[in-house]
């Protein structure tokens, strides 16, 4: 076996591809665009992990896939290319706008958790802002929010003034330069990003939560898609194929992240889709059902 094989299948064990290569890049069947790679070479993605257990799952059902990474491009360019039928899958927390633009499936990639937000100040900072405990004290810091991301919405629903970014790598500088006092990422997503950063740090005592579901959203124009990836979701649920995976990818960061021993501002999300599964137990994280979904 050549050694451009061997890096193939690794890479395939991993969940990964470079962009141009895939675990079908070429031959015969279901071709899937999508925009899941935004992360720097040799990176596992969890997402893209995640569509191939669907697509995999539903190979003796539906026949060989294909995959196309394209560009990386803003939430908001996505889904106006989802529309158009130039993006056939993407990614998102929902809201009412984004399952009106496409296809919401609606199971949490996530499994609520990345409605659970760790604030990011200053390492130098990080004594002064671990004491807050109440959302009144918490909403007199400065917060940053990408412009595109649902999140930034949620926050202004609940009267915390929000400094707008065009994209996410903008905040450490913004925090280095002393224009916000915070910046909240995914409990499941903060600390590699954090870890690259000089200065920074994550907060340890206290989050902010609110309900949240992050869902492949598919173009309308490929329901042939959409209708595999539902068949898919239930086998993986079914076979706990999925909850392992989830585990595997995102349990070392939650161990990390001390969720149970932290102190959780809740807030509401206005956003959040009527038709969003809150009762499916299957569906979402235990700390998620116990502490948030009850107040959804």
């Amino acid at each position: 076996m050549s050694s451009s094989q061997t890096r193939r299948q690794c890479l395939a064990l991993l969940g990964l591809a470079p962009l141009g290569l895939t675990l079908a890049a070429e031959g015969p069947g279901l071709l899937v665009r999508h925009m899941l790679v935004d992360l720097p070479s040799n990176a596992p993605n969890y997402e893209l992990g995640v569509l191939r257990l669907l697509l995999d799952k539903t190979v003796p059902s539906h026949g060989p896939y294909r995959l196309q990474a394209l560009p990386f491009m803003t939430q908001g360019r996505a889904f106006l290319q989802l529309a158009a039928g130039e993006l056939d899958l993407a990614t998102s927390i929902s809201t009412a706008q984004r399952e009106a633009q496409a296809e919401a499936l609606r199971v949490c990639l996530y499994r609520g958790l990345l409605g659970l937000r760790l604030p990011i100040a200053l390492a130098s900072r990080k004594a002064e802002l671990e004491g807050v405990r109440t959302l009144e004290r918490a909403r007199r810091l400065s917060i940053a929010q990408v412009e595109s991301w649902p999140d930034r919405r949620i926050l202004q629903a609940n009267d915390w003034p929000v400094q707008t970014i065009t994209r996410r790598d903008v905040y450490a500088d913004m925090l280095r330069r002393g224009r916000i006092d915070l910046f909240a990422l995914g409990a499941i997503e903060v600390y590699p990003i954090v870890d690259a950063q000089a200065g920074l740090a994550v907060l340890e005592q206290w989050l902010i939560a609110y309900p949240a579901a992050a869902y492949f959203f598919i173009s309308r124009k490929r329901p042939e898609l959409a209708e595999r990836l539902r068949q898919a979701w239930e086998l993986v649920l079914a076979d706990g194929s999925f909850a392992a995976l989830a585990e595997q990818w995102l349990g070392p960061q939650l161990r990390r992240a001390r969720l149970a021993e932290r102190h959780w501002l809740l807030l509401r999300n206005p956003e959040l889709p009527a038709a969003t599964p809150l009762r499916d137990t299957r569906l979402w994280h235990p700390l998620v059902l116990e502490r948030l979904l009850g107040t959804a």
